[in-house]
């Protein structure tokens, strides 16, 4: 062999050992072998676990955020170990909003931490919500010991002047202009706060206002832990969440999620996930989105099958055990389990123009259609129609929802105006009693924006100009 190419072999062997010296002195400045895994490449929970901690240990947060979420997922459900080092995580990693909600949702668990002293949430402490917060968590669990993960070694950074001003969960969150504003409200009022178990709902009338020119609005939810409004803009095909408190817009999702056109949404207040229905008008698909609700991460997207089209999801409502969607253009309803990732039909509906879908108890759900509601034996696919109360029409019923032996509904009453009423139903649910009108002249900004939480109807309006109303009723 010429002595030119034996010189040329020995340069690319001597490159490739400098090189590879170089990826393993690399690796031993960032931590070792395990610094390089992800959150991805750990397969088994208590893997990622360790992984977490190993992270939290050399002070790679960002790291030890991402390996504590797949911990999560994998993990045991609703771990409380494992959500305190994720609150943990969140507070370190520069994230302390989403960590005052993990800390809420502890806290409405039972679950005592250490967040009250611990260095690892000096960021959380400083936020506008942590009093509250403090409060719940002192009432948490008084005599049991606080949940607290292995310590990690607090960042230097981690102090109050480091917290950007933010409401709780904002910091995953992308500003939307104009930047809204809150209505005035009563001295007493504190709009802001979750509703502890026990407590009385805002009274009727209640409302903010924030502003919002451009949006094409559809459905509406709301998350009591973080004092947060999800409202849906059909034309840009995204989710905004605005605050209770600030009354400040912000991006949660959008088609980066897999969105077409949004057209209902409901929270699993048990999981802490969002779910979400969108459509195609051009290819008739449709798709469940299931979202991490405080970043608003996408966990699964469902799509119906193409041999199923046309579809378009018009509402979707969660049961303790499952999903249900309705397809107003098929006239169907699926079935998804909330792990799942397919769809089931379950039953087809023997009536035109289905707008809404409402589980009731044991088993039973209830479909409106524009000329009344069907009722709709999950177990035995059996339907019939609701009786409705004489002199009282069960027309146009544009949403409802169950709510302790009747059912909350947005009605339409006349051209520009609805109705929100309370259909007081029979003991087999079968007929209507009764019909309450709670508020004889909404108007609702889009289809399907309403929804209850607890005791607590809310429903978004216009206000006749640039701003948008959410409005709040207690029901007795």
């Amino acid at each position: 062999m010429p002595r030119a190419d034996n010189m040329v072999i020995m340069s690319g062997v001597a490159l490739r050992i400098f090189l590879s010296s170089l990826l393993v002195a690399v690796l031993m400045w960032a931590g070792g072998p395990g610094a390089v895994l992800t959150a991805q490449e750990c397969r088994e929970w208590k893997e990622c676990q360790q992984q977490a901690l190993a992270a939290a240990e050399r002070q790679d947060y960002n790291a030890f955020h991402d390996l504590a979420w797949r911990t999560l997922q994998l993990g045991p459900k609703n771990d409380p170990a494992n959500m305190v080092m994720l609150a943990r995580a969140q507070s370190l990693s520069g994230r302390p909003g989403d960590a005052l909600v993990m800390l809420g949702r502890l806290a409405s668990m039972g679950v005592a931490t250490d967040a009250a002293t611990s260095n690892d949430f000096e960021r959380v402490r400083a936020l506008p919500g942590w009093a509250e917060l403090e409060a719940k968590i002192s009432g948490a669990s008084p005599s049991a010991a606080p949940v607290t993960t292995p310590s990690s070694k607090p960042a230097a950074s981690a102090k109050p002047d480091a917290v950007p001003a933010t409401t709780p969960a904002a910091a995953s969150e992308t500003p939307v202009p104009p930047t809204s504003k809150p209505a005035p409200e009563p001295a007493s009022a504190k709009p802001d706060s979750p509703e502890p178990k026990g407590k009385a709902a805002p009274k009727a009338g209640a409302r903010l206002l924030f502003a919002a020119p451009t949006l094409s609005a559809v459905g509406l939810g709301y998350d009591a832990v973080s004092g947060r409004f999800i409202v849906g803009d059909g034309k840009e095909q995204r989710l905004l969440v605005v605050g209770e408190r600030s009354g400040r817009l912000a991006n949660l999702a959008g088609i980066d999620a897999g969105f077409d056109e949004v057209s209902a949404f409901e929270i699993d207040t048990v999981e802490g996930d969002l779910w979400v229905v969108s459509s195609s008008a051009q290819t008739k698909a449709a798709t469940v989105h299931k979202l991490q609700l405080i970043s608003g991460r996408v966990l699964a997207s469902i799509p119906l099958a193409t041999t199923e089209r046309p579809a378009r999801f018009t509402d979707i409502a969660v049961t303790p055990q499952n999903v249900l969607v309705l397809d107003g253009e098929g006239r169907r309803v699926y079935r998804v389990a909330k792990k799942g990732r397919t769809l089931e039909m379950i039953a087809r509906l023997a009536a035109p123009s289905c707008s809404s879908l409402a589980p009731g108890p044991e088993g039973i759900a209830y479909a409106s259609y524009d000329r009344g509601i069907l009722r709709l034996d999950l177990g035995t696919r059996a339907m019939t129609v609701i009786e409705p109360p004489e002199k009282e029409s069960l027309n146009d019923l544009r949403w409802i929802r169950w709510h302790r032996g009747s059912l909350v509904a947005i009605q339409g009453a006349e051209v520009g105006k609805l109705r929100l009423v309370r259909l007081r139903l029979d003991d087999a649910g079968r007929r209507v009693r009764s019909v309450d009108v709670l508020d004889a002249g909404v108007a609702l900004a889009g289809p399907t924006s309403a929804t209850l939480s607890g005791n607590t109807v809310f429903y978004l309006g216009s206000n006749g100009g640039d701003e948008l109303e959410v409005k709040k009723l207690t029901l007795k």
